[in-house]
């Protein structure tokens, strides 16, 4: 009998005598969530596999950092890392910590964002929580420093980022501070495919990336025949020879004639090339200007009054002679009075794939959509959108939509993604017979248009293909986990290029 009681009071002090891990307060344990969606990497690096997505708001506990790198406790058996920019470190009660105003120097100074996805936070460090995110070519004031973080003034309010992010205007601003003066940075291209991405100037050095071909990277010193770069929250060495120097200077002052559409209602116009300077009028989504230079990334642009204004360049598209072709085409009958809806993948709480410089592909979707509603209203099409702006639309609803309007066509855009960074091309998809004939005409007229790698038309079940009685296609434009074809994909040329293809793909769809 005394037997049985040890080894029932045995058997309770196994199940219910807390582990040491029980005793640990979740309160000091930290953690990191993302108020994206967010890779996470079986090591750190951009180069390194995706083993899976941070989910919005979750909580992960942190185990460790490693040069701007976070290790995470992904699931309850599987670690991974994440890029510090992009997540908010929490337990640490950061909001209640003081600033070291002593480490605090004033400074009166303009600079540029110069990579896209800029995470603007409410402290100097990564653990501060993000208020929002800044694109590339914003220019801002600086207003303070502490280490190698500045306090920024934007339109969008004030934050801190860190100053590997920013081109400084003007040199003066490192005498300022007392630190040494940095040299000019220069933009560059990659010349070759997969380069080695160094620790340090050498050959023999580690090698902590690969870079594709065609990629634009920041160089923020030399030394000898090396470059010390900038690219996507990474800094490494790469030999110079392998680097082709962008003159950003020529395109100062430089004269042009191009016609300019604006992709954003209520866009500024300002007297000066500059984010600071008066507005001088407020003009709406696809009005058109006449841009007589280009200074820096803007463009000087002629108002109906005669005077002159800025633009910048990052919230225009160039418009395509095409565009003029098409609205005068003899067989643009083919599209009057057809109705076509467009389905701009993703939106909302549901971003899609993020790039590998910060795209978020629903962005991307909806920009695309939009510059494709206007070419076929243009030509007399009935166009309805699913989403005209960044919300959530479950697919079934995008299907009933469909079937709502009797759609004679109905496209799905979308960026694709995948583990290797060297994969790029466009694949076309479809679902029943009726639906592969559309798929092959848009799929062709994109080849034809494009120097993207044709990836072929295949037969898919999305929900959008599958559940959808009107002829449909689903077309992946690219891949933005490929960064040289990211850079493609976000240009002005692409977006135009490759909606005209769309609208031709349908022109010869109706005409058979």
């Amino acid at each position: 009998m005394k037997n049985i009681r040890w080894m029932l009071l045995l058997l309770v002090s196994i199940f219910f005598i807390p582990t040491y891990n029980q005793y640990v307060s979740a309160e000091n344990q930290s953690t990191v969530q993302a108020n994206t969606v967010v890779n996470v990497r079986d090591n750190p690096g951009l180069d390194q596999n995706v083993i899976g997505k941070m989910e919005i708001g979750k909580a992960y506990p942190l185990i460790k950092e490693e040069e701007g790198w976070l290790e995470i406790q992904f699931t309850s058996s599987l670690t991974g890392w994440v890029a510090g920019y992009l997540v908010t470190k929490n337990g640490e009660n950061v909001e209640e910590k003081p600033i070291e105003e002593e480490k605090i120097t004033s400074l009166s100074n303009k600079a540029t964002i110069i990579e896209n996805g800029l995470r603007l936070r409410k402290g100097p460090g990564t653990n501060y929580q993000v208020i929002t995110s800044l694109g590339k070519g914003i220019e801002v004031t600086i207003l303070s420093t502490n280490g190698e973080w500045y306090q920024i003034k934007t339109d969008l309010g004030s934050g801190w980022v860190h100053n590997d992010y920013l081109l400084l205007k003007d040199p003066q601003t490192q005498a300022d501070t007392g630190e040494p003066e940095k040299p000019k940075q220069q933009i560059a291209t990659v010349t070759e495919d997969q380069i080695n991405l160094r620790s340090n100037p050498s050959t023999s050095a580690e090698i902590i990336g690969k870079i594709s071909i065609g990629t634009v990277i920041t160089i923020i010193e030399e030394e000898s025949n090396w470059a010390k770069i900038q690219y996507s929250g990474n800094i490494g060495w790469v030999h110079k020879d392998l680097l082709k120097n962008s003159d950003l200077e020529s395109r100062k002052g430089k004269k042009t004639d191009k016609t300019i559409k604006l992709v954003y209602d209520r866009t500024n116009i300002r007297s000066d090339a500059t984010v600071n300077s008066k507005v001088l009028l407020v003009a709406n989504n696809g009005e058109t200007f006449q841009a007589v230079e280009i200074i820096d990334d803007w463009y000087k642009i002629k108002l109906s009054d005669g005077e002159f204004g800025y633009i910048a360049e990052w919230i225009v598209e160039e418009t395509d002679p095409l565009d003029q072709q098409i609205a005068s085409a003899t067989n643009s009958a083919d599209l009057k009075g057809k109705t076509i809806v467009i389905d701009p993948g993703h939106g909302g709480k549901d971003s899609g794939t993020i790039g590998v410089i910060g795209t978020l592909e629903k962005d991307l979707n909806l920009r695309t959509a939009q510059l494709l509603a206007s070419k076929l209203k243009t030509a007399g099409a009935k166009v309805v959108l699913t989403r005209s702006n960044d919300i959530f639309i479950p697919l079934q609803n995008r299907v009933d939509i469909s079937h709502f309007y009797h759609a004679d066509a109905f496209i799905s855009l979308h960026y694709d993604s995948i583990n290797d960074s060297s994969v790029n091309g466009v694949t076309s998809y479809y679902y029943t017979a009726n639906q592969k004939k559309l798929a092959t005409s848009l799929h062709k007229s994109i080849i034809e248009a494009t120097d993207r790698k044709d990836r072929g038309v295949r037969q898919n079940t999305f929900v959008v293909l599958k559940e959808n009685r009107q002829a449909a296609s689903l077309l992946e434009l690219g891949y933005l986990s490929n960064p040289a074809e990211e850079q493609t994909l976000l240009s002005s040329k692409y977006q135009e290029t490759i909606t005209t293809a769309i609208y031709h793909g349908l022109e010869n769809y109706f005409s058979y």
